[in-house]
């Protein structure tokens, strides 16, 4: 497959650009793994005067100006064709250019608005007109009429390929609308069986934020994969920070055929063939992750603190992960899906009954965010947003006051001041920078089972090795938490360097002992100093080496093991929260060397499972298990 892909790159590269026509594969075929570093990302928004420019200095920091920034990596701004048509489309050039010179890359581009000329205009329901572009059914290539490859009159196929060939050079990811699927009906939650499901109904026009039918929005995807590709096969297609696992569905369903979605030869593939990369929001305080209802008070009960909100934000990453895994982007039928979080954050003051609302529960969500989902691959996350648009005493909303920085609006470049939550984001990114997240090392932590702390491990090139770990939330409107945790004495660290969240601007750490860390709510980053010249490998070879097959399954498994040194291992098979739902043995002799044991299925259901094998010299490892 991937010996397809390259040759097909090397073809693009002597043809002449004016002659090109659609691409031989699709995101069914090859999806390239991003190998980046993460990144830390922020929606900019407009703070008059400021400059695009102004604003990445004060973000990833600008040395000329004398300015530190707070570790932003990467951007997602926007080009709307209403913008670029009025204003030309050079018109940010120079800006992207000085993203690449403070060092920023790989940024999101979230593309759509059409200018009132190139709209569509049909009503495809009675209330609303579509929001989409007009022609968007005209062939895209016309082999070199006009001067270009592409339909000059399909002006949205027209507007991708300006875009393309002025920024493409600083775009990785290619965003298709925000929020296409934003529920204007309240159907988007309902159930497979429901009225009006999304599940089992494509969504109404009017009741989706682009008011037209899906497979327009199909049709969108499929123009920016083959436009896009052309010029730029490296980059990313991603769908436009969904939110509702139902519209996903019904985007992996249907084709662009505009009459019913199926599959014809002019409409050869469904939604899923046009994007390789999964680009998601998450705000738990607006769905639902942090409340529940109680049938004795007949009101809701809340969960107010940030583990709450982060719980949230991983079932909606699992959810969404569901969906692809149900129509084959497992791996293994079809490649998987890139991922990247674009939209998220929790508000520091609340307007409505029931929201979270505190400095202290907005940075430790933040932070705990920016670990935790770069231990599930996803490879992006853009806060929003990077400052207020309003001073916190005149906000009369939660998403005015939701800034890394305050608010920008009226006052001088470079004159700012970090919030709280600022200052926790710049902490996070400056010190995991070059890090990235170690899996073994997560599994020598052996956190506890009862999920009261968690954590997870970084090492860079060096070798070097950083911790995150804090104690888990778990009541109501406070981010109250306390445990003790001990590293394992066969990690070989001596002592260990302690980070807290506000040290972006303290610039102060300290030395503690690797045995009775204090933990509390807020996550401490804690760098390991070894006792000697033992590296991380070594002690991460020491761990038992398992492997899973076939996986996915069908039926029977088998897990290979291979140990370093005799023991008794414990096998347990958990559901995705963490319980148990089989004891596969206990206590059972396995001598050094590869041994091999097989699973029956036994009326498991379809879904996804976690190992957990456990010795009293091997430590802890947990695999997933996938069953289909």
């Amino acid at each position: 497959m991937k010996f397809r892909y390259f040759l097909m790159l090397a073809l693009f590269a002597c043809l002449n650009t004016e002659v090109l026509s659609q691409p031989t594969f699709t995101a069914d075929d090859v999806v390239e793994p991003y190998t980046g570093y993460f990144g830390y990302g922020a929606n900019m928004g407009a703070y008059p005067p400021w400059r695009d420019e102004n604003l990445a200095n004060i973000a990833a920091g600008n040395d000329s100006l004398g300015l530190d920034g707070i570790g932003i990596t990467t951007f997602r701004p926007e080009l709307p064709e209403l913008f670029v048509e009025f204003w030309g489309y050079d018109i940010r050039k120079e800006a992207f250019q000085h993203y690449d010179d403070l060092g920023m890359k790989d940024h999101v581009l979230f593309v759509g608005q059409p200018s009132p000329e190139h709209r569509d205009s049909t009503f495809y329901c009675d209330e609303h007109m579509s929001k989409l572009f007009k022609n968007m059914y005209a062939p895209i290539w016309d082999n070199g009429e006009n001067g270009t490859p592409i339909n000059d009159t399909n002006y949205y196929a027209r507007y991708v390929y300006l875009l393309a060939l002025n920024y493409g050079e600083h775009i990785k990811f290619w965003e298709v609308w925000n929020e296409p699927d934003l529920d204007v009906g309240g159907n988007a939650p309902l159930p497979p069986g429901a009225p009006n499901n999304w599940w089992d109904n494509d969504p109404p026009p009017c009741e989706v934020h682009v008011f037209a039918p899906i497979q327009h929005y199909n049709r969108l995807l499929r123009m920016t994969y083959e436009i896009v590709k052309i010029y730029d096969p490296n980059s990313y297609i991603a769908v436009g920070g969904l939110g509702n696992p139902s519209f996903l569905d019904a985007v992996l369903r249907n084709t662009d055929n505009p009459v019913d979605g199926s599959v014809t030869p002019e409409y050869p593939h469904k939604g899923g063939a046009y994007f390789d990369c999964m680009s998601f929001h998450s705000y738990p305080h607006l769905d639902g992750s942090m409340r529940g209802w109680d049938d004795e008070k007949m009101d809701f009960i809340f969960f107010r603190h940030s583990d709450a909100a982060l719980n949230g934000l991983m079932e909606r990453r699992d959810w969404m992960d569901d969906v692809l895994d149900s129509h084959g982007y497992n791996g293994v039928d079809k490649p998987e899906k890139v991922w990247i979080l674009t939209e998220s954050n929790i508000p520091r003051k609340a307007f409505q009954r029931g929201f979270i609302g505190t400095p202290i529960g907005q940075r430790n969500f933040l932070m705990k965010a920016l670990v935790k989902v770069q231990q599930y691959d996803v490879h992006q996350f853009h806060v929003y947003s990077l400052a207020d648009v309003e001073p916190v005493d005149s906000a009369n909303y939660e998403f005015e006051v939701m800034g890394l920085f305050k608010n920008l609006t009226g006052t001088m470049p470079h004159a700012h001041e970090l919030t709280e939550a600022g200052i926790a984001y710049g902490s996070t990114a400056q010190i995991l920078q070059d890090y990235r997240f170690n899996d073994s090392l997560t599994q020598l932590l052996d956190l506890p089972p009862n999920d009261s702390i968690r954590g997870c491990a970084f090492k860079n090139d060096n070798d070097e090795v950083i911790f995150t770990l804090w104690a888990t939330t778990a009541f109501d409107s406070t981010e109250y938490a306390s445990q003790i945790f001990s590293l394992s004495e066969n990690m070989n660290i001596e002592n260990l360097e302690r980070f807290s969240w506000h040290y972006m601007v303290t610039n102060s750490s300290d030395i503690i002992s690797p045995v009775d860390i204090p933990l509390t709510g807020s996550p401490i980053f804690l760098k390991a100093n070894f006792k000697s010249t033992s590296t991380t490998q070594s002690f991460s070879e020491r761990k038992m080496r398992v492997t899973v097959f076939p996986n996915p399954s069908k039926g029977q498994f088998k897990t290979s093991l291979y140990l370093n040194d005799a023991d008794r291992l414990s096998v347990e098979l958990l559901d995705v929260n963490g319980n148990l739902v089989r004891q596969v043995m206990t206590n059972q002799y396995f001598p050094q060397g590869e041994a091999i044991f097989e699973t029956e299925r036994n009326g498991l259901a379809n879904g996804v499972y976690f190992m957990k094998i456990g010795g009293s010299k091997q430590g802890a490892t947990v695999t997933k298990v996938i069953l289909f």
